[in-house]
């Protein structure tokens, strides 16, 4: 079956980049309970979110069951452990995977808090400077950070906490970084949630970090044309010029295959000295 019609990419092609995909994306999504983004008609049809796994998935398929606040009942969330389970989801047409921020051994404590560099009415080209700019200002405060194409347009700059922090500090952490960023870009960057008040300038997105936002996973597949692929890059890829949209389903392996290690795999386990890195934020904000 034709998910991309015009790149003539099948649902067998998505299947098998998934279990190919597998080592590399799995560590990310182990113990995360996972949303599914299904697209049965391919990328040109109508799409839904599956949150609540039905009855008839096979016994070997893990799931949790959290609940929901939101729709007042349980809900029972996939968690993917293996390769076959990958292909089970990419099956039902899930092209991307989304996964929470926390294990279910720790749900109130995430292991990372996003940046999310979001473009949009924006001129993409800054995009890069603005990166370069969070990823200097965490450096100079002694803040670990990753960074990962979105697989569309903008970027992820991704922030290992270790489990240290509730989702409100999480994400106080994140609007911090992008409030000091926006100060030294006026003109580039903004922190303001309202669309109308953006004025053309690129979205320093802090508002993913909360219980039960999601995160596109590394190497998810995007349903948008070419199949682009969310990838995880080292600083020095992050250039002027650079392509968010350059890896694809087609080419990932090819790079997963030639590389030492993967670039973001410490956001997992990666415990920062959080009180001095804070500090050293709160003299910045006070200059």
């Amino acid at each position: 079956k034709l998910l991309w019609k015009d790149d003539k990419i099948t649902k067998g092609d998505l299947i098998e980049y998934y279990k190919s995909i597998s080592p590399w994306m799995l560590p990310y999504l182990h113990d995360r309970p996972t949303v599914l983004d299904r697209y049965p008609d391919g990328i040109d049809g109508d799409r839904f979110y599956q949150k609540d796994m039905p009855d008839w998935i096979p016994p070997w398929l893990r799931t949790t069951t959290l609940w929901s606040e939101h729709s007042q009942r349980e809900v029972h969330y996939v968690m993917i452990d293996d390769a076959d389970g990958l292909a089970f989801v990419a099956n039902l047409a899930s092209i991307p995977i989304h996964c929470w921020a926390s294990r279910i051994g720790k749900l109130e404590h995430p292991d990372w808090t996003i940046v999310d560099l979001d473009p949009k009415n924006a001129p993409r080209e800054h995009v890069v400077p603005l990166a370069l700019a969070i990823h200097e200002l965490c450096d100079a405060v002694g803040l670990p950070n990753y960074v990962k194409t979105s697989g569309q347009s903008g970027l992820h700059v991704l922030i290992p906490l270790g489990g240290q922090l509730t989702f409100e500090q999480a994400r106080t952490l994140a609007y911090l970084i992008g409030l000091l960023v926006e100060r030294t870009h006026p003109d580039m960057a903004t922190t303001n949630r309202s669309p109308s008040q953006r004025g053309g300038r690129v979205y320093l997105d802090w508002g993913q970090n909360a219980h039960g936002q999601l995160l596109v996973a590394p190497y998810s597949v995007r349903p948008v044309a070419g199949a682009p692929v969310s990838m995880p890059l080292v600083w020095d890829e992050v250039v002027a010029g650079l392509d968010p949209k350059q890896f694809n389903l087609r080419n990932a392996m090819d790079r997963v295959c030639a590389w030492p290690e993967d670039p973001c795999i410490k956001i997992l386990d990666e415990r920062p000295d959080l009180h001095d890195v804070l500090e050293k934020l709160g003299e910045l904000a006070k200059d």
